[in-house]
């Protein structure tokens, strides 16, 4: 395949970046997970809650204002070898040229859509800066990581989380005022300062350009994806949607934290997925597909060890996040984690149908997907609470990753994959799973099966570790 083109990729530099960008993505998410307990004791639940509505309503709308642009990078990179940065540049500029129009048509009617939003108006201004001036960010960041500069990216990623936590508590402690407007604040401004900086930067070295053949073939690759990403977002972020519509901002915040927490995981998978999706792309480009299935099975079996984990210590780290107003949400950790399992092998067949160009199968999958998540949060949230939301977000995960199975083993005729190995460790993470959440009440007999499942553990990953071990020595 594409033998012409054909190159023997730099695995060494992809394994180093690859590696780098896990290790950055994990400390980022522990300066997170270190500033959650300072949040939830500054802010009351509701508070909380209503910082939690107003970045899952930016994480649904940032889609229509990047137009799913930076999906199409990867691909670029391999088309437009000698390109790639005016490419960026272009899209950069084609994003920001619809989201300005968004805002400006959003502002004349600023009241029915904070009500809409459940937002009050001075954090829905805040969510349309948020929305004008991240995309720049974002587009770097995906330019970066496509061709294993990790440097400049783990530099941005360390720059954002640092700086909004800071700002964010500095404000909450010294300005009076409603404290989500705060958090809001904290946010929004060190992300816009970042983002003029780019701007600045690609303007000065002429990178910005209104590139009709660029807009074309981005368009042609992310458009249909637009559906598959408001989807996305619609199947991670509905449940608290539905719940401060049906409950109210507090159970929204009790469920928050506890979510963020079970997707504590999803740090290390994502950056596991996006350092491997650059590597992916370019061995499936040049027909590497056994190195391509060998490898894949070390990365689900460590996506595999996460999930459990963060089930094993959800009591304890539940009480040390938020205190006991938020242990009554410890029930929804289980089908969280294994929800993001569900998500994180299902984007191994997601990266097929990426690379073939295939993109309108992965927006049929999620459109799915997301509607039926919003079926079951209509029924059993009102019934049930907010502990039925995480239950109905695994059913539409678990959903989803047989749809892209069946697209890519049925409509695509592609096996890639071992199909057995990929739902068999799902299986396998679900029941230990359930053992473990039976023994939250016997901490002793917990600990002990944390402890062997660590030594299985570092036995499957004895060559890796040992390797890094001697590496930083010498």
């Amino acid at each position: 395949m594409h033998e012409e083109n054909a190159s023997v990729v730099d695995n060494s530099k992809a394994l180093k970046a690859g590696a780098w960008y896990v290790v950055s993505s994990i400390i980022v998410k522990a300066i997170a997970v270190i500033s959650t307990p300072i949040f939830t004791r500054l802010m009351s639940t509701e508070e909380y809650g209503t910082s939690a509505t107003f970045v899952s309503w930016y994480s649904l709308l940032l889609t229509f204002c990047t137009l799913n642009l930076t999906y199409s990078i990867g691909r670029a990179k391999l088309d437009y070898p000698d390109s790639i940065d005016k490419y960026i540049g272009s899209m950069q500029l084609l994003s920001g040229i619809v989201t300005a129009s968004i805002i400006l048509l959003a502002s004349f009617f600023i009241k029915p859509l904070a009500a809409l939003l459940e937002l009050n108006i001075p954090l829905t201004v805040l969510l349309m800066l948020y929305l004008l001036f991240t995309p720049a960010i974002n587009f770097v960041q995906n330019g970066y990581r496509y061709r294993y500069k990790y440097k400049q990216n783990i530099a941005i990623a360390w720059y954002i989380s640092i700086s909004t936590v800071l700002l964010s508590i500095v404000l909450i402690l010294f300005v009076p005022g409603d404290k989500s407007i705060l958090r809001g604040i904290g946010i929004v401004a060190p992300n816009c300062v970042l983002s003029l900086y780019l701007w600045i930067k690609a303007l000065n070295r002429k990178q910005i350009s209104a590139n009709k053949e660029f807009w074309k073939y981005g368009l042609s690759l992310s458009a249909p994806l637009i559906l598959h990403t408001v989807s996305m977002n619609i199947l991670s972020q509905s449940d608290r949607i539905f719940i401060a519509k049906l409950c109210g901002n507090s159970d929204v915040g009790i469920y928050s934290l506890v979510y963020s927490y079970g997707i504590l995981i999803s740090v290390i998978t994502n950056a596991v997925s996006d350092g491997w999706l650059p590597w992916f792309h370019d061995n499936y480009y040049i027909g590497n597909y056994k190195a391509i299935k060998q490898n894949s099975k070390k990365i689900v079996v460590l996506g595999c060890f996460m999930g459990l984990a963060c089930v094993a210590l959800a009591p304890e780290a539940i009480y040390i996040l938020g205190g006991s107003k938020y242990m009554d949400g410890l029930p929804c950790v289980l089908p969280v984690v294994l929800g993001i399992v569900c998500q994180y092998i299902y984007t191994h067949y997601v990266n097929i149908e990426m690379h073939l160009k295939k993109t309108k199968y992965v927006s049929y999958g999620t459109m799915f997907a997301a509607s039926l998540n919003i079926v079951l949060n209509a029924i059993f949230i009102s019934k049930y609470g907010f502990v039925a939301a995480a239950y109905t977000t695994l059913a539409s995960y678990l959903a989803l990753m047989v749809v892209h199975f069946l697209i890519t083993r049925k409509i695509l005729k592609i096996k890639l994959y071992s199909d057995i190995f990929m739902f068999g460790s799902l299986v396998v993470t679900a029941a230990v799973s359930v053992i473990l959440v039976f023994t939250y009440e016997l901490s002793l007999l917990r600990y002990v099966l944390i402890a062997i499942g660590f030594a299985v553990f570092v036995f499957l990953y004895r060559d890796f570790i040992i390797g890094f071990i001697k590496k930083r020595m010498n």
